[in-house]
């Protein structure tokens, strides 16, 4: 009776409980995605700790913004430096952007949407 217990069950295809098909499965992608994220601002944060003595950063800042469904929206980097203030959004993304300066959006390999860097709308940051 004991060995009973160790014995391997046998998978009956009529029971709901060893059916694969009610067994949820998860994206593998899911948690790679963010994970990568993650990643791309530690890699950054590493780089910017090898700036020169007068600059300072900052990382991974959060900001009251009323308009969020958070009331805050989050910084990724911030780097000072004796002439000016860098904010830094990170991705951790591989391939081609494709956008131009005009355009409003780019995309990464034609799959993830980006705001273009050089709109006059992501320069400006109301505080």
């Amino acid at each position: 009776m004991f060995f009973s217990f160790f014995k391997k069950k046998t998978k009956d295809s009529t029971n709901n409980e060893f059916n694969k098909k009610s067994i949820p499965t998860k994206k593998k992608n899911s948690v790679s995605a963010s994970r990568k994220g993650e990643l791309g601002e530690y890699k950054i944060d590493i780089q910017l700790d090898q700036l020169p003595a007068p600059t300072k950063h900052l990382s991974d800042i959060m900001v009251k913004n009323p308009k969020s469904l958070s009331g805050f929206s989050q910084i990724d980097h911030v780097v000072i430096t004796t002439h000016a203030i860098f904010v830094i959004e990170t991705k951790n993304y591989q391939g081609t952007i494709y956008g131009a300066k005009e355009r409003k959006e780019w995309s990464v390999n034609g799959k993830f949407k980006m705001m273009n860097p050089f709109s006059k709308t992501m320069a400006t940051f109301k505080f």
